[in-house]
């Protein structure tokens, strides 16, 4: 599936996408399960989204 695919099956921009998967942005939690029931459960919801940082936790 190519990254136009998905973004079209997940109802946002290709742009969106490559932005997500390079780390500059992150999925809402909507998106970030719809491409986990899009990958059929294999990717979790998690990898979508960043993780916390160290300053956030403190």
């Amino acid at each position: 599936m190519t990254v136009e695919q998905l973004a079209e099956s997940a109802d946002c921009s290709p742009a969106h996408l490559r932005n997500i998967f390079a780390g500059r942005k992150e999925a809402s939690l909507r998106l970030a399960h719809r491409l986990s029931e899009l990958s059929g459960g294999v990717v979790a919801m998690d990898a979508f989204l960043k993780p916390d940082s160290e300053e956030a936790r403190a």
